[in-house]
């Protein structure tokens, strides 16, 4: 297992940056849901993928990932899975690469009872936050600090 170092700019790798200090640093075999592999919502086009950039620095990681659109073939070497709750299942962390406006149905609560993690990473804010810190994760979006259920 490769040791996690950070060497790109953080504003450019903000989610990588966020998973290697709050998790994999000190379990680098945890488990990595990322939904969204597109480019942005409502395409089927990778290019300059935020998703493929941060599963790029994840190569040797479990991550499994979904997409309503982009093949899971595009990570050869991650699991796909067929809808978001299997992808989260028994995740440690949650990262919603892509803002597709159906991951907005997904509910603090079930993700809670999916994962075995309370790490969710959320740089668009798809998410309620305050309610994924009730519900006992910490959540990061970009721009604002973690929440957790006592802030």
């Amino acid at each position: 297992m490769r040791p996690f170092s950070i060497s790109q700019p953080i504003a450019r790798n903000w989610t990588f940056t966020i998973l290697a200090d709050a998790l994999l640093s000190h379990n680098p075999r945890a488990q990595i849901a990322v939904l969204g592999l597109a480019y942005k919502e409502n395409t089927h086009s990778t290019k300059n993928s935020p998703a493929l950039a941060l599963l790029e620095n994840l190569r040797g990681c479990a991550v499994s990932v979904h997409d309503p659109v982009v093949s899971a073939r595009v990570v050869p070497w991650a699991l796909g899975a067929a809808d978001p709750m299997a992808a989260v299942a028994g995740a440690d962390a949650l990262v919603i690469a892509t803002p597709w406006p159906h991951y907005r149905a997904l509910k603090p609560a079930a993700l809670k009872r999916a994962m075995a993690g309370r790490l969710i990473l959320d740089p668009y804010r798809v998410l309620d936050g305050h309610a994924c810190a009730a519900a006992g994760f910490t959540y990061y979006a970009l721009g604002m600090a973690p929440l957790t259920a006592s802030t």
